[in-house]
């Protein structure tokens, strides 16, 4: 909870995969890919509850043996049809009695991200995380559950982090640049440095006018 918001994680975990075959579940650095975004996400001093969404059982199971909420995901949310915003959507009606308010949404694709890019996020609300280029690089987005009810995009604030934890996974080329990032990381004794550099401006990605984006940022101009 953040001033007096409760906060659902979210790691939604297909188990198909057109360009890398099983990705999900495929050995990185000596656990399964999607181990490091639940490792991570439990450090955080701000999500309530973490719940994993997969239409997948190895990927359910192993989110069983992390003890986070695993919740099987319909056929019809686990096809290359269904969107982003139709799984939180349908996330948000399943947990429409705890009460939500915000909502981080932690793609396991993304491996390199550490907890304080997730509590960046967070901290920030409505927020998106970008890449030194300052396109999104799917890590980290947090939306405001009443305001993506209505209008259902992700953007608001924009937050920095740096090239070395904004691979996001979806090649094999991806999969060994990244697993050589962290191999690198995993030898070095110290922690990478801490909170990525945030930028307070308005970037509301698929956003339609003015008004949405205004709105997106939490009414900040």
């Amino acid at each position: 909870m953040i001033n007096g918001k409760r906060v659902l994680g979210i790691i939604p975990a297909r188990g198909g995969s057109k360009r890398l075959p099983r990705k999900n579940v495929l050995e990185f650095c000596g656990k399964p890919l999607i181990a490091w975004t639940i490792e991570e996400a439990k450090k955080s001093v701000w999500i309530d509850q973490i719940t994993l969404t997969s239409d997948d059982k190895k990927i359910l199971d192993i989110g069983m043996e992390y003890k986070i909420n695993c919740v099987p995901r319909n056929k019809e949310l686990a096809d290359d049809s269904a969107s982003m915003n139709d799984v939180v959507l349908s996330e948000i009606e399943r947990f429409s009695s705890s009460h939500y308010d915000l909502i981080c949404l932690l793609q396991p694709t993304s491996p390199l991200r550490i907890v304080e890019d997730i509590d960046c996020g967070i901290t920030l609300g409505m927020s998106i995380s970008v890449g030194p280029t300052g396109a999104p690089n799917g890590a980290v987005y947090v939306v405001d559950v009443p305001l993506f009810k209505q209008y259902a995009y992700f953007g608001g604030w924009v937050f920095y982090m740096p090239a070395e934890r904004s691979i996001d996974i979806n090649t094999a080329v991806d999969f060994l640049e990244a697993e050589r990032l962290m191999n690198a990381r995993l030898s070095s004794a110290e922690r990478p440095s801490k909170y990525p550099r945030s930028r307070c401006s308005i970037e509301v990605y698929g956003a339609v006018d003015d008004e949405i984006a205004h709105k997106c940022a939490g009414g900040n101009t």
